[in-house]
């Protein structure tokens, strides 16, 4: 028999924001279609029906399919920041409002959810539960939110792009997860080395603090860092230390120098640059832009 053909992609994005949930607020729900959510700060505990609960941390993203129930739970105090992005990948389901992407309960009506590509790249999505995500996967992810939420000329043709670049990104991801060579009592050593640099993004992380940490040589430290988290040490450090820059400068009024030494950068033209790099705006700029949102 021959193996039914799949249509085309054709991803569509109907929701997409940087949000908050407090500790005390625990979202329980099906969706009709899929949401790719980063968190960018805090700690939550993921449950997906038919799968075992997974913890989710500072950097990692998850996927929530369509039709399982799910619930989210924040461990942290007092609340957790995410970039989500809903979307389905065969624009086959029309949203007049937010409500209807999401089913509470068990409704008496048939609802329609969306369908998942059967290819085995897309498949393995439903597997890892957590993972780090890379610098393009948050940039794409902040672009696709910055489209979405602005709404310029084209911006659906420019969502419908990104959304393809980050399923890409999000495919290569979890093939290097897969194919990581660590033992699972390194994994683990290495996840918590990272919850560590998430929780105190001030200290000095240089490679050969991380790997006497680790008990293991410089280079092959930073080999399995990257096997684990796909990112080099340094990119992982500055990552965390950017997002967690980006929330200082959001909600509070230190000065940029006070916020780069807050974040590891004694030298405050140091953390301009850096920052700059990563955002493509200095820090100044971006305390503004998020003042006019």
């Amino acid at each position: 028999m021959q193996a039914a053909i799949q249509p085309p992609l054709n991803p569509v994005v109907h929701w997409a924001q940087q949000h908050r949930q407090a500790k005390e607020r625990v979202i329980q729900r099906r969706i009709r279609d899929f949401e790719i959510l980063l968190l960018e700060h805090g700690e939550v505990l993921v449950e997906i029906q038919g799968r075992e609960p997974f913890l989710v941390q500072s950097g990692q993203f998850f996927l929530l399919p369509a039709e399982l129930k799910h619930r989210v739970q924040v461990l942290s105090q007092p609340d957790a920041l995410f970039i989500g992005v809903h979307f389905d990948f065969y624009n086959e389901l029309l949203i007049a409002k937010d409500e209807d992407i999401i089913v509470y309960g068990d409704p008496d009506e048939p609802v329609h959810y969306c369908s998942m590509p059967q290819s085995p790249e897309f498949q393995e999505w439903l597997s890892p539960g957590s993972l780090h995500a890379t610098p393009e996967m948050y940039s794409l992810l902040s672009t696709i939110i910055h489209e979405f939420t602005q709404r310029p000329a084209g911006y659906m043709m420019c969502c419908q792009g990104l959304l393809l670049q980050l399923f890409a990104q999000m495919s290569r991801a979890i093939h290097q997860h897969h194919r990581a060579g660590a033992s699972a009592g390194m994994q683990l050593a290495i996840t918590r080395l990272a919850t560590a640099i998430e929780q105190d993004v001030a200290e000095h992380w240089c490679n050969e603090k991380m790997a006497d940490l680790l008990n293991i040589n410089v280079d092959y430290m930073g080999r399995l860092f990257k096997k684990c988290t796909g990112r080099s040490p340094n990119k992982f450090v500055q990552q965390i230390r950017h997002a967690e820059a980006k929330r200082l400068l959001r909600e509070t009024s230190d000065t940029i120098e006070a916020i780069g030494y807050a974040v590891g950068y004694k030298d405050v033209h140091y953390f301009v640059r850096i920052f700059h790099k990563w955002e493509g705006m200095p820090p100044g700029e971006y305390r503004k832009f998020c003042r006019l949102l």
